[in-house]
């Protein structure tokens, strides 16, 4: 029987490990990832924007219901 304090011992051991080797080999694309946003609202378009900051992406697709947010997200994308 395992008890919890043994249990929360062994899950961060092994998360920790996972942690590390995960950052050992980060994976870097030889590309830019293709992506598209579905929701270009306030969050929509702060992860889009965060999303091009930190990594080669190519938006081949945006998606919103109110055509005002749609455009505002491809000014950003332009």
């Amino acid at each position: 029987m395992v008890n919890r304090r043994a249990f929360i011992r062994a899950t961060g051991a092994t998360l920790a490990a996972a942690a590390s080797a995960k950052a050992a080999s980060a994976y870097v694309p030889a590309s830019a990832c293709r992506v598209g946003l579905i929701g270009c609202g306030w969050y929509g378009k702060i992860d889009l924007l965060r999303l091009i900051q930190v990594s080669p992406v190519e938006v081949v697709a945006l998606c919103d219901v109110d055509q005002h947010m749609l455009s505002e997200a491809a000014g950003i994308v332009a």
